[in-house]
């Protein structure tokens, strides 16, 4: 195909520009390590008008990660307060996506451009295999069946066997997919561009077109064999990944309007246009998303309680809402990657400019996002439900408002980040039992306890992390933008159960 070869002749071409620009994600001041969580008086404007809890990064723990003597051999490291782990440095140092876990393994990609993919011990870190894929940027995967599926940037979706890195099938969908997939009861379900050119194949359902003339398409296939089940006409391309609840598929695009499909079929239930800016979850009948809006002149983003059946929302104004200048227009939507390392990251994978399939006006105007690896990479402040509460990390402030009525339970303010001002602080989080896991873009790993935000721990690792970790086993994973993957081992039950992006294969873990 004449596009890849272009992109491979880019590569040298580029390669000197990322490699310095991937050097300069590991330079962090040096951080204190004290205890840094501190009460405020000042109160939040939401309904609940809560007093402010603070939390310092510039108070954090110190942890001198080791710099491993080869590529994909892992090297051990221990932390001020006595817990261990191990970081393996991966071929490239590309920004990694959230590992996947089952079966005491992890499932990960070498990062945006990598034509790797691998499987990990998820207690030593040694690798248990690697398969090379045709197209380049792996994206984060599922698991589910003992098959593994994941998407290249460019072009494919792919489904491996779990034990061996067997490729089971493989199809081109187009270039580029941006998103993630999803599996729930066998079926696999993935966006991409409506590529010109694609063989077509038969489908067992056509449903009326939910965006007629709608530049992509949702896929559902069988996760064992392929074969399309339906796919569906929708207005771009998916953030982060379509989600799957009670028989639903729900999802966002990049120009803001949010889905809800019959899962089994692919028609339409409703289609809502609302400046939507994260994947959505779902909770006992209930969506929760966040959405901006602008107060006079301020961006300001929040969540919205939306009714899951009609897609209405069921509050005046949004909650928890908060400063955003990242969602304005070429601010770069708080990704915690440069605009400077995304712009080498496409030119290295040929992106002089993006192709049209990309449809990054859409992008640019909703959420600020301009570039290819800026929205591969982009999660926005996707919320998590657990024990009856919506719980956020969003710019610089970690939310928890009650599901229920919609009143703030409590708001962390986060200080001392050493972060792109007015950019998102922390990836969206992970959700043990009783604590959140929250990754930074300059480097710190800190749990927040999910009652009152008070501080569990706070660890400055100089890594730079751009997606949310993983729990299991008592273990936090989480991939660096430098291209390591990094095990803390918490020595705490607490982290575990959080397996995927988004928790599970559907994306919409809820306890």
């Amino acid at each position: 195909m004449s596009f890849h070869t272009r992109r491979t002749l880019s590569l040298c071409a580029s390669l000197c520009l990322f490699v310095g620009i991937s050097a300069a994600f590991s330079l962090h001041p040096e951080q204190k390590a004290e205890s840094n969580a501190a009460p405020a008086a000042k109160t939040t404007d939401g309904p609940g008008k809560q007093a402010v809890r603070k939390i310092d990064l510039s108070a954090a723990m110190n942890v001198n990660l080791p710099a491993p003597r080869q590529d994909l051999v892992a090297a051990s490291f221990g932390t001020p307060d006595g817990r261990s782990g191990w970081v393996l440095r991966l071929p490239g140092g590309r920004p990694i996506a959230t590992p996947a876990y089952a079966d005491g393994m992890l499932f990960v990609g070498g990062g945006y451009g990598s034509h790797e993919f691998y499987a990990v011990d998820a207690e030593t870190g040694r690798v248990i295999w690697k398969i090379q894929t045709g197209d380049d940027g792996p994206t984060a995967a599922v698991v589910a069946d003992g098959l593994v599926a994941f998407n290249t940037e460019s072009c494919t979706l792919v489904v491996v066997d779990e034990w061996t890195g067997r490729v089971i099938w493989q199809e081109w969908l187009g270039d580029p997919l941006m998103s993630q997939p999803a599996i729930d009861k066998g079926i696999l379900y993935m966006a991409h561009p409506a590529a010109t050119g694609r063989p077509q194949k038969r489908a067992e359902f056509h449903p009326r077109p939910a965006s007629p003339g709608g530049s992509h398409r949702l896929l559902a296939a069988d996760l064992r064999t392929g074969r399309h089940i339906w796919e569906q006409e929708i207005s771009g391309d998916v953030i982060t990944a379509p989600v799957l609840s009670d028989g639903t598929v729900y999802f966002t695009t990049f120009d803001g309007s949010s889905y809800a499909l019959n899962a089994a079929d692919g028609s339409l239930l409703w289609l809502k246009v609302n400046a939507a800016t994260s994947a959505p979850v779902i909770a006992n009948g209930q969506l929760y998303e966040t959405r901006k809006g602008l107060t006079g002149k301020e961006m300001i983003e929040g969540l919205a309680r939306v009714d899951a059946k009609q897609g209405n929302a069921r509050d005046k104004d949004l909650i928890a809402k908060s400063k955003a200048d990242y969602l304005r227009k070429d601010n770069g939507g708080g990704v915690a990657i440069s605009a400077q390392a995304t712009a080498a990251l496409d030119s290295s994978v040929g992106f002089g400019t993006a192709p049209p399939s990309a449809k990054l006006a859409q992008a640019n105007n909703n959420l600020g996002v301009s570039s290819v690896a800026g929205a591969w990479a982009f999660q926005g402040s996707r919320a998590a439900v657990s024990k009856g509460q919506v719980l956020n990390a969003q710019g610089n402030y970690i939310n928890s408002v009650r599901a229920s009525d919609g009143r703030q339970s409590w708001q962390v303010e986060v200080v001392g980040s050493h972060a792109a001002a007015g950019g998102q602080i922390f990836s969206p989080p992970a959700v043990g039992r009783d604590y959140l896991y929250l990754a930074g873009a300059d480097g710190h790993l800190v749990s927040v306890n999910q009652n009152d935000g008070g501080m569990g721990f706070s660890y400055a690792l100089k890594a730079p992390i751009a997606f949310q970790p993983a729990l299991a086993k008592g273990n936090v994973y989480a991939g660096t933008s430098d291209g390591r993957l990094i095990c803390l081992k918490t020595g705490n039950k607490d982290a575990d159960g959080w397996y995927a992006w988004g928790g599970n294969a559907q994306h919409n873990k809820v306890q």
